[in-house]
């Protein structure tokens, strides 16, 4: 099979990394081994954006500009450009002529770039000067946009609409992770091709429970002893995540169950960005709040997810606008009931609610009842675990989802290679 080389761009990917960074890293293998060599270009994160330890002061040590090169932990080459802190025009541009500069080099020149996150308008020039070279621009939709108030925004919605729609147009091709993505794409007259592409779940990673007592030990580490209850949200600590709407239900749950625990798995987002001072106190006055303040675990990022999934006996997403949300097929994978509110983007591609999750309304009330409802009947929580683990395991294996990415970049590039 040829070798295609593959570019994949984003302000910040590795390792600083939101939910579609972190799901694209995750393809780096299965890319490999289908004869796609992947190199990255990304920068800097901004001054309130989570870092990883240890790296902040290696780049602010670096003149704005500067290229800092390294590697994934497999190998992957990683070319960082070191970005203006603050948003802005003079941020965005730079990125852009980082990007097309690495995608003509001599020992790389990329057949195909991805583009994870990082559309602006300032990149249609860009977009086309790429194209001009014979290199195909793809763009990965993953989050469904947020709700607009025609009545107060209306000259602002259609102004924003027009200007995703040329935006959208200059692309030789768009990937969403589900329908409703694909959908609100071409209700505001997209006329570039869309295909729909699961995000896909390791199916070798994340398994239900077996002999082995890791995922038993780390209960015990977090003070869940035999027969109590571990209830868990993945995702950066936010708003739009609905951490706190979680916390407010559990108040309810803590006093039915005073020993079951909750465990928050994300970085805590909320302690680097001054605008979210006041969910943070909520946060915190909810906690203490809390019959047993110290059952409830801000856990923090985590390398190997799969090992509190298969130590959770419910898993709980009550976001607000997803795209096609990873951590529920990888808690249904795991063999674990899933409780979900109804979220922006919340399609049939997840299964159907009643049969393979559970959807509550979206309310702290409800919340809980959906989660007290499976906590005190394990014949309910047996039923869909297993109707979850079947839906995922027959449907969403991370190896089909691979094969149509590559199929669709092999495709693009062959458009251009003529």
């Amino acid at each position: 099979m040829k070798k295609l080389n593959l570019c994949l761009a984003a302000p910040s990917f590795f390792p600083t990394y939101g939910g579609a960074e972190l799901r694209f890293f995750r393809y780096l293998p299965g890319l490999r081994a289908r004869s796609i060599d992947t190199r990255i270009v990304t920068g800097t994160p901004t001054a309130h954006q989570h870092t990883a330890s240890g790296h902040a002061e290696e780049w602010q040590q670096n003149r704005v500009g500067d290229i800092l090169e390294s590697a994934t932990p497999d190998g992957t080459p990683v070319h960082r450009v070191r970005l203006p802190d603050e948003k802005g025009w003079r941020r965005a541009v730079l990125f852009n002529q980082t990007v097309a500069r690495y995608c003509q080099q001599a020992d790389h020149r990329a057949d195909v770039l991805q583009l994870v996150t990082g559309l602006r308008p300032l990149t249609i020039p860009w977009i086309r000067y790429l194209q001009a070279r014979r290199i195909a621009v793809v763009y990965a939709v993953t989050i469904a946009p947020r709700q607009k108030n025609l009545s107060k925004n209306r000259f602002k919605h259609v102004y924003r609409a027009w200007l995703a729609r040329e935006l959208y147009n200059q692309l030789d091709c768009i990937i969403t992770n589900n329908t409703p993505l694909r959908d609100i794409i071409r209700e505001i007259g997209v006329t570039t091709p869309v295909e729909v592409i699961p995000n896909g779940v390791d199916m070798q990673r994340f398994q239900p429970p077996g002999a082995g007592a890791e995922h038993r030990e780390l209960r015990l580490s977090l003070g869940v002893t035999e027969g109590d209850f571990l209830v868990t949200t993945v995702g950066a600590v936010t708003p739009r995540k609905g951490s706190d709407l979680l916390l407010e239900a559990w108040l309810n749950i803590a006093e039915r169950f005073p020993s079951a625990h909750l465990g928050l798995i994300g970085p805590r987002t909320d302690l680097q960005n001054p605008k979210f001072t006041a969910f943070r106190d909520r946060l915190e006055a909810l906690r203490q709040a809390s019959p047993v303040p110290q059952n409830v675990h801000f856990v923090g990022e985590v390398a190997k997810i799969e090992t509190y999934m298969r130590a959770t006996d419910v898993f709980v997403l009550p976001s607000d606008r997803e795209g096609m949300p990873n951590s529920v097929l990888e808690a249904m994978a795991s063999k674990v009931p899933v409780v979900v509110t109804p979220f922006t983007g919340l399609s049939d591609d997840l299964g159907s609610p009643g049969r393979h999750f559970l959807l509550a309304e979206r309310d702290a009330g409800s919340l809980a009842d959906a989660i007290l409802g499976l906590l005190t009947n394990p014949e309910l929580r047996a039923e869909f675990a297993s109707n979850g683990h079947h839906w995922v395991t027959s449907r969403m294996d991370l190896e089909i989802a691979l094969d149509r990415y590559a199929g669709v970049y092999r495709e693009l590039a062959a458009r251009y290679w003529k």
